[in-house]
């Protein structure tokens, strides 16, 4: 009995002992994060080694550096950003939970450092946040989860590409780029003659990601249909050379003597993709002496391109 009455008596002290150690714990972490996001030039010294401090907390350091997210300052966001990449997995969860904070600017910021971890834990909130009515929040998610790597989200993508914001478009294209899946190539492809250049460029780019031999052919029927604009028809020839099938070469030699010189000048872009390509290089070549300075200058960089 005494013994346990001696047990039980210093339970109190043992628990307030835990809660003093956790406390000054907490203490101790603030303090190296105050220091790493000073911009005080006194503190430029202790910085790094603040910074290694503060990757052994993990998940400790990314709970105390999101209380400072508040603060909006530049110098607090990069330390933030630091301890993330450093904690990588182990900010997940605490992220997590700041995509349901009513500060949408917090919320979208946690959205772009998840992002920035590119873990599949992290698609199923970034999902639910990508239908949320803040712009903010709804652009940072949606680009973040071509980075998370879960091909679960490309339904949620697909929709995002008919997008009200042209941010929203063009990061849902990047990220579906991202994901490789086949699923998106018609809809990217239906971006090539967007309204907004940037959209129009990631779709592009997501395409050459996906490659394969159906998106050359739906690529070369719709440039030989002629049903879409100027625009879409120039960014279709791009996409037909980031592609770099051998199918396309025929259709890009013959855009050479279109009579229009931004097809030509746009055909020379797409030749500059064929590296180590000695007819493609003649055919180049050729183009250097026409009469268009447009095309002259995009024969030259798609030669150098080629050469470097």
């Amino acid at each position: 009995m005494i013994g346990l009455k001696i047990k039980y008596s210093l339970l109190p002290l043992i628990l307030l002992f835990g809660i003093a150690f956790a406390g000054q714990g907490k203490e101790e972490i603030r303090h190296e994060f105050l220091v790493l996001s000073a911009g005080d030039l006194s503190y430029h010294g202790q910085q790094e080694k603040a910074r290694k401090r503060l990757s052994k907390q993990g998940e400790n350091a990314v709970r105390i550096a999101i209380e400072y997210m508040d603060r909006k300052s530049i110098r607090k966001a990069i330390a933030i950003k630091w301890i993330v990449e450093d904690a990588a997995e182990d900010a997940v969860v605490p992220l997590t939970y700041v995509l349901t904070r009513p500060d949408k600017g917090n919320a979208a910021f946690a959205a772009y450092l998840l992002g920035k971890i590119g873990s599949r834990k992290a698609a199923v909130p970034l999902m639910l946040a990508a239908g949320s009515s803040s712009e903010r929040l709804r652009s940072a998610s949606i680009g973040a989860l071509g980075e998370c790597g879960d091909t679960c989200a490309v339904p949620i993508l697909l929709q995002a590409l008919t997008d009200s914001l042209a941010s929203v478009r063009r990061k849902a294209a990047h990220s579906l780029g991202l994901l490789e899946d086949k699923r998106a190539l018609d809809d990217l492809i239906s971006l090539l003659g967007d309204s907004s250049s940037n959209v129009r460029y990631a779709a592009s780019y997501a395409i050459s990601r996906i490659g394969g031999e159906g998106a050359t052919m739906i690529l070369l029927e719709r440039l030989d249909k002629n049903s879409g604009g100027k625009i879409e028809r120039y960014h279709i020839i791009e996409t037909l050379g980031a592609l770099g099938s051998k199918e396309s070469l025929p259709v890009l030699y013959d855009l050479l003597e279109d009579p229009f010189y931004l097809n030509r000048g746009f055909a020379c872009q797409a030749l500059g993709h064929y590296r180590g390509n000695y007819e493609v290089a003649n055919a180049l070549k050729r183009s250097l002496h026409d009469a268009s300075g447009f095309v002259g200058m995009m024969s030259r960089k798609a030669l150098s391109s080629i050469r470097n």
